[in-house]
């Protein structure tokens, strides 16, 4: 019996990882989403002539919509045809188990041991959300061996904890109210739900919040060159926090985030406070500071702040638990919070001048150490791209080439990448391919340049690459790609 044939658990033979071959047919394919060792793809194939106008195709329009003929979601965990599936909602962070929606069911697949799981049932409601992205209804630990999510019991949407390798569950009370979505906290230590608990736009019903967007639905989104925000309809829901061993749930306007085992809360007066799992209360930054929450690091329990603020610049400042630090620099509160895509950053990127009067597109780069809590100015010609641990890569604009640059904040060294070419981003671990050059950004090495841009990479040094010529046409208006694809090398040695 094969994949989704049976409500129990299945085990096969332990999968080879990521063989060679061409994955998807000759038709129509729309990248979605690979493992981070490319042992599964994740794409969309449109494989008949469904608007009956003698052909086989598929076009995109600005706001990420297909045009043509109907394409859905097909899952490849060997090269071949792939398998037919509703939707893949969440995956651990090694990409080993998945859980998708097929046959009216939630199911998690272990992709190493082929081991399937029904969990319970579940409709694929969201395909047609024009939000950015759906409402999250499954989330993995960020050490993959929690999975919390939503299934349906009759009329009832319930929430389950599942530790992964026993496969034991317990169900979570939310609280009153209908619940939209619930996630894992990125620190490890909390449940987050999203529930709408009052009727706030009193129409006589609780709805869940649609977002109004010229998006496309969710399912099999194209390439999106542009959209609009129109608002939503629907009850304005409220979050709720309760801890992984279980507990009240706790919720209020005045909690911002949690942060470890603690929260973090704005009092009355604006001063930020910690409350530890007892609930007792710590002040980290001072109601004088009129602050400006611009990021949080958890794992050293401090907060980068911007204080008293005046003519949109503010000073910069580091606070904790008995910590309190100036950095001498002013930081532009329209740039809002400081973001970055490593998960447990070290350095932080930061647009700063050391006196009003500079506009923010003149402002230095400032790369912000959360462990040294030290500042490194770089040239006014420096613009922050990605960070890994003490490694960033950094894009030097010049008169005549703009050339990119790996710096190590820990050595102080940089080592030239070299000149930007053509092609986009993508990040999978620690390897990182931008403007045609593939890094090693945890090793800081550079790998070499890629002559063809690829549709995504792996941490095996691999890309993958269309077998057809892709079509000609703007990015936002041509025609689909023609599958099969296929892993190679990212960089050949010559």
């Amino acid at each position: 019996m094969g994949l989704w044939g049976s409500a129990c658990a299945t085990v096969s033979p332990v999968r080879p990882l990521a063989p060679d071959g061409d994955y998807g047919t000759r038709a129509p394919f729309i990248f979605q989403a690979a493992a981070p060792d490319g042992r599964w793809i994740l794409a969309c194939q449109a494989r008949e002539d469904t608007d009956q106008d003698g052909k086989v195709e598929v076009r995109f329009d600005p706001h990420g919509g297909l045009m043509g003929d109907l394409a859905r979601p097909y899952l490849f965990l060997e090269p071949g045809e792939g398998l037919a599936v509703d939707d893949v909602l969440t995956w651990d962070s090694e990409g080993r188990r998945l859980v998708l929606l097929s046959g009216g069911a939630i199911r998690l697949l272990d992709t190493t041991t082929n081991e399937e799981t029904r969990l319970g049932d579940w409709s694929d409601e969201d395909a047609e959300t024009k939000a950015p992205r759906p409402p999250m209804r499954a989330s993995f630990s960020r050490d993959g061996q929690r999975l919390l999510y939503l299934r349906r019991e009759g009329a009832r949407t319930v929430t389950v904890l599942r530790e992964v390798s026993s496969g034991e569950e317990r169900q979570v009370d939310t609280g009153p109210g209908l619940l939209g979505q619930a996630f894992l906290h990125p620190d490890g230590h909390w449940m987050v739900f999203d529930v709408v608990a009052k009727d706030t736009d009193q129409d006589g019903a609780l709805k869940w919040p649609q977002e109004q967007t010229t998006l496309a639905p969710a399912r099999c989104r194209g390439l999106v060159l542009s959209s609009s925000y129109m608002g939503f309809h629907g009850d304005q829901p409220v979050r709720r926090f309760q801890r992984i061993e279980g507990g009240p749930n706790i919720e209020g306007e005045d909690i911002l985030r949690p942060v470890g085992e603690g929260l973090l809360r704005r009092a009355p007066d604006g001063a930020l406070l910690f409350e530890d799992e007892d609930g007792d209360r710590e002040t980290w930054v001072p109601a004088s500071c009129k602050a400006h929450l611009l990021a949080v690091d958890a794992p050293r329990e401090q907060l980068i702040v911007g204080c008293d603020a005046r003519e949109g610049l503010a000073d910069l400042e580091l606070h904790g638990a008995s910590r309190h630090l100036r950095l001498g620099r002013k930081v532009f509160i329209e740039a809002g919070r400081l973001a970055t895509d490593d998960p447990r950053p070290r350095l932080l990127a930061v647009y700063a001048t050391s006196s009003a009067g500079v506009s923010m597109q003149d402002a230095d780069l400032d790369v912000l150490d959360l462990e040294r809590r030290t500042l490194t100015t770089h040239s006014p010609e420096s613009r922050w791209i990605t960070g890994l641990g003490a490694q960033a890569l950094l894009l030097e604009e010049e008169t005549s080439t703009s050339r990119l640059w790996l710096w190590n904040a820990e050595t102080g060294q940089k080592q030239e990448v070299g000149e930007v070419r053509d092609g986009s981003y993508d990040r999978v671990g620690d390897h990182l391919f931008y403007r045609g050059w593939l890094m090693d950004l945890g090793a800081g090495q550079v790998l070499g340049p890629l002559e063809d841009e690829p549709e995504t990479i792996d941490t095996r040094g691999r890309a993958l690459h269309f077998l057809q010529p892709r079509p000609d046409g703007t990015p936002g208006r041509r025609a689909a790609s023609w599958g099969p694809v296929r892993w190679r090398p990212a960089v050949t040695t010559k």
